[in-house]
Order: structure tokens, then C-alpha cells, then sequence
């Protein structure tokens, strides 16, 4: 791993724990509930957009895998499609959050998250390109 790489990951997660823990859950008193994909009162239209995203994901996965030549692929090319299924799962289920459950304000954590996600992915995009 380069440096800059290596710099640029400890200060997105020194700034994702700085967010999450001292403003979020200290200054605004916001709670984060650990919840599965499964829990009971999970949206199905929800699940369903969920299920469709990884059938993409696991579409364009197999897609770069046997379609294409891996090798000749940048390493962005083929982390895309992983990206893309972290955010757009963790934004869907943020707007469902924001939709169901708005005055919680959970929904603040898991956009964060899908913050920190592209902004990792971002990073591994400058450096690897």
C-alpha cells in the first residue's frame, strides 16, 4: 500500500469516528441501533430494491470476471462494482431510515457511512487508478 494511500485511509476513518462518535452520538445525542437486514420492521419494497442491487452487483462482478480480461482491467475497474453495491445499499438503507424512522435520525449514521465508503473508493480511484 502507498503512502498516500495509507495516509488518506487513517484520516477518512480518523474523520468517520471523529463525525460519528463526538458529534453525532455526544453533541446531538443521536443513538445508533445495531440492526440486521432482516429486522421485523424492515420495508419489503425495501428488500426488494436491496435484492436487486446485489443481483447487479453479482451480475457485474461475473460480468468483469468472465466477459472481460481481469488483467488488462485497472484496479478501479474492478472494485467498482463493489463500491457500487456498498453505496448504494447503505444509501437505500439510509432513505429508508429517513423515510420510516426520521424523527430517530439514524439515518445521519448510515449516510456517513455511505460518505465514507465513496470517499474511500474515491481514494483507491486517484491512487490505483
Amino acid at each position: 500500500m502507498e503512502v498516500m494511500e495509507s495516509i488518506g485511509l487513517l484520516v477518512f476513518a480518523a474523520i468517520y469516528f471523529l463525525f460519528t462518535n463526538l458529534y453525532l452520538k455526544k453533541k446531538r445525542g443521536i443513538k445508533r441501533d445495531s440492526r440486521s437486514f432482516f429486522h421485523e420492521d424492515k420495508n419489503r419494497y425495501v428488500l426488494i430494491l436491496q435484492g436487486v442491487i446485489f443481483v447487479g452487483f453479482i451480475y457485474a462482478s461475473m460480468y468483469l470476471v468472465a466477459e472481460l480480461d481481469a488483467t488488462e482491467l485497472s484496479v478501479a475497474i474492478l472494485i467498482s462494482s463493489l463500491a457500487g453495491l456498498f453505496i448504494l445499499q447503505t444509501f437505500v438503507a439510509g432513505l429508508e431510515e429517513w423515510l420510516l424512522h426520521r424523527d430517530k435520525k439514524r439515518y445521519w449514521y448510515v449516510w456517513s457511512e455511505t460518505i465514507f465508503v465513496g470517499l474511500v473508493f474515491g481514494l483507491l480511484l486517484l491512487t490505483k487508478g
